[in-house]
């Protein structure tokens, strides 16, 4: 390799990469995760008004993952990646003396195991408007993350209780709940999402949704509030992501310093999944399951959004559901 190239330090091991390929070195910098990325893919960065991935180089080459300390922004034609490392060194010369050992790396084929079809054209997420109005959202946290679910879709939020075991359940499923004499399958979203397990507090929450007909219960850390978020907040989801995250997200929206993640919740489980989820007998081997608190509802949303305890969830009865039925039991 001749000419400039950047050097810096990553795990320990000094690598370089031509300058011309460098579009800025990032002494600090802020990132925000995103659920549901491979390990490479520490998250998105704003740069220039644009989201741009932020990779770690660490397990692309075969190292630990970070946190990294500092960025450098390359560029792969017109595709714009960020990528974490731990100390950014500085320009070697061609010809200056190698006091170190430098590995050279080419953009071209270092994330080429990694690109999706089609990010050629463009990768970076501009700021194009996905909605044409205003929408409320359901604002939850997992974890560092938050995540937004339009409150269309959210019947209602009620505290954490216990679900009741199912054998032979899905491995997706926590268990059930009896709410107003419906049963609820529960799904831990840090489990879907790949997340480190936590144990429930006073600020975890069941998100009551609706997916394919039926409702469920969504198991969050905490719901923060109820945003309006307007239109030109919202950019379009990043083509760049593959897997669950592609699936997954709706959009970015940026609420002043904050990122959160808008979510498809009819994509929170695969086509698949949802057959198994219908086809599940969700009754316990006793029949019952506990008996939730009188009045337990949705007046959480409520109280976040500002609005009377009539919206949205009051009115989830009648749009509810088909109702599980509960197991008789022998004799009856």
């Amino acid at each position: 390799m001749s000419g400039r190239a950047l050097t810096f330090r990553l795990e320990g091991e000094l690598y370089a990469i031509a300058a011309e390929r460098v579009v800025e070195a990032l002494p600090t910098f802020q990132a925000s995760q995103v659920p549901g990325l491979p390990a490479h893919v520490a998250g998105v960065m704003r740069f220039r008004g644009r989201w741009i991935p932020l990779l770690d180089g660490g397990p692309t080459l075969g190292l630990p993952g970070g946190p990294r300390a500092q960025a450098v922004v390359l560029r792969r034609g017109p595709v714009r990646y960020a990528l974490g490392v731990d100390r950014i060194m500085g320009i070697r010369e061609d010809g200056d003396p190698d006091q170190d050992i430098v590995t050279y790396l080419d953009p071209d084929t270092l994330f080429a195991a990694q690109a999706v079809a089609g990010e050629e054209q463009d990768d970076t997420m501009d700021e194009t408007q996905v909605r044409a109005a205003p929408i409320s959202a359901v604002v939850l946290r997992l974890g560092k993350q938050e995540l937004g679910i339009e409150i269309s879709q959210v019947h209602e939020v009620i505290k954490w209780r216990e679900p009741a075991p199912v054998p032979r359940a899905p491995a997706f499923v926590e268990g059930v709940i009896d709410l107003r004499g419906d049963v609820l399958p529960v799904v831990d979203m840090r489990k879907r999402l790949s997340l480190p397990a936590a144990a429930p507090d006073a600020d975890t929450r069941i998100i009551v949704v609706g997916l394919a007909g039926e409702r469920i219960g969504l198991v969050v850390d905490q719901v923060i509030e109820v945003s309006r978020i307007p239109p030109d907040a919202i950019s379009a989801a990043p083509r760049f992501f593959r897997g669950l995250a592609a699936e997954l997200i709706q959009g970015l929206a940026r609420l002043g310093q904050r990122l959160v993640v808008l979510v498809h919740i009819d994509r929170i489980l695969s086509s698949e999944e949802q057959l198994q989820l219908l086809d599940a007998d969700l009754g316990t081997d006793e029949g019952v399951v506990p008996t939730p608190a009188p009045n337990e509802g949705a007046e959480d949303v409520a109280a976040l959004s500002g609005m009377a305890p009539t919206a949205p969830a009051a009115s989830a009865e009648h749009r509810r559901a088909p109702r599980r039925r509960k197991p008789r039991a022998e004799g009856d």
